[in-house]
C-alpha cells in the first residue's frame, strides 16, 4: 500500500497573493512532509508527489511510483484529474469541490439548517435590490485560508459595499459573496469519517485586536484560540448535530470543516465547509491547521489522526490496507 502525498507550490496562498505578497509565507512543502512522515509513522509507505502544471507528467509520477491513493489534493484541477483517470483520493469529491459557496448555502437553506441570508454580485455596477440587514460581510464566491478578507471586508454602510465588491472581483478575480454578518462566535467544527462520522471538539476563535478572522489574523496565528471551546452540554450537541447533518447533506468524504458563527441566541449559522482543511499539528514547521488543533484537543498523534483519515478514503473505496514494504 503506497500513498502519494501531493504538494504543489503557493496552495494555501495563491489567491492571497493576487492581492499582496506581502506577510505571505508558502509551506506547502513543510505541510506536505509532515503529512507524509504520519502517514508512515501510520504503517504506510508514502513519498512525496509533486503536482505538475502539466497533469501528464503527474500521471506519470503516480503510475512510476505505483501509488494506490492520493493524499492532500487541494484544488479543483487535482480532484477533476484524479477522478478523471480514476484514481483513488482522500476527500471529497469533484461534486462537491467543484460546487461555490452560494451553491452550497442554498443546499444547507433547502434542507432548513440555518446559515446567513446572501446574494452573489459579479460587478459593483450590479449589486440587486436587496433586503439584507447591514453590517454585512462579503467574500470571494470560491476563497479559501482566509484570502481577500480584512476588515473593511465587514461592510457597515451601503456607501462602502461596492469598493469591498471590487477587491474581491477585481483583484482575485471572482464574483463576490454578500451575506449578513452574524456578531456571534467564530467557530469551526472539525469531521472525519463517512457512514458515522466522528466529530471532533469544537474550537473557538476569539480575534486579537480585530473584528473579524482576516487574513494575516489568521495566517500569522494571531487568533486566540479555543479548543474545546466552552459551550454547554446542549449547546455542544446542537453544535455537532448541526455540522454532521451539512457533513452528510453536502456529501462530504473522509474528512471536513464546518465553519459557523453560534448567535446570541445560540443558532449556529454555516457559513461554509473546507474540504481542503488544514490538518497540520503543531509539532512541525507548517502553520498549524484548525483541526489539527482539534485533533490534539482529543488525544490523537499526528500518525493516528492523518492514518484514521487514509483509512476511511481506503475503506471508502474497499481497499484493503496493506503493511508498508521494507527493504
Amino acid at each position: 500500500m503506497k500513498v502519494g502525498v501531493f504538494w504543489r507550490k503557493f496552495r494555501n496562498v495563491e489567491l492571497q497573493r493576487r492581492i499582496s505578497r506581502d506577510n505571505i509565507y508558502d509551506d506547502a512543502y513543510d505541510e506536505a512532509f509532515q503529512h507524509m512522515t504520519a502517514i508512515k509513522k501510520a504503517g504506510f509507505d508514502a513519498t512525496l508527489i509533486q503536482w505538475k502544471r502539466d497533469p501528464k507528467e503527474t500521471l506519470k509520477e503516480l503510475i512510476r511510483q505505483k501509488i494506490d491513493i492520493v493524499f492532500n489534493a487541494s484544488s479543483l484541477k487535482e480532484v477533476a484529474f484524479l477522478e478523471c483517470f480514476g484514481s483513488p483520493f482522500v476527500g471529497s469529491g469533484l461534486d462537491l469541490i467543484a460546487t461555490s459557496k452560494s451553491a452550497r448555502k442554498k443546499l444547507v437553506a433547502f434542507h432548513k439548517l440555518p446559515t446567513p441570508k446572501f446574494f452573489v454580485v459579479k460587478r459593483s455596477d450590479q449589486i440587486p435590490e436587496h433586503s439584507l440587514q447591514y453590517p454585512l460581510f462579503v467574500k470571494p464566491v470560491r476563497g479559501r485560508g482566509s484570502a481577500g478578507i480584512s476588515e473593511e471586508n465587514v461592510v457597515q454602510h451601503p456607501k462602502d459595499l461596492p469598493k469591498v465588491i471590487d477587491k474581491i472581483t477585481q483583484k482575485i478575480g471572482q464574483p463576490a459573496l454578500v451575506e449578513e454578518f452574524i456578531d456571534g462566535r467564530e467557530i469551526t467544527v472539525g469531521v472525519i469519517g463517512n457512514e458515522n462520522p466522528i466529530m471532533l471538539p469544537i474550537l473557538e476563535i476569539e480575534y486579537n485586536s480585530a473584528i473579524t478572522n482576516t487574513y494575516e489574523h489568521k495566517m500569522l496565528d494571531n487568533e486566540i484560540i479555543h479548543c474545546p471551546a466552552d459551550f454547554s452540554k446542549s449547546e455542544e450537541k446542537r453544535i455537532k448535530d448541526t455540522a454532521r447533518d451539512i457533513y452528510k447533506v453536502l456529501n462530504a468524504h473522509d474528512f471536513a470543516r464546518i465553519d459557523m458563527i453560534v448567535a446570541p441566541d445560540g443558532t449556529p449559522f454555516f457559513l461554509e465547509i473546507n474540504t481542503f482543511a488544514g490538518l497540520t499539528m503543531s509539532t512541525g514547521k507548517a502553520h498549524c491547521g484548525y483541526m489539527g488543533y482539534m485533533a490534539e484537543a482529543k488525544g490523537m498523534s499526528a500518525p493516528k489522526f492523518i492514518g484514521s483519515i487514509v483509512r476511511y478514503a481506503l475503506g471508502r473505496y474497499q481497499i484493503k490496507p496493506t503493511k508498508a514494504r521494507t527493504s
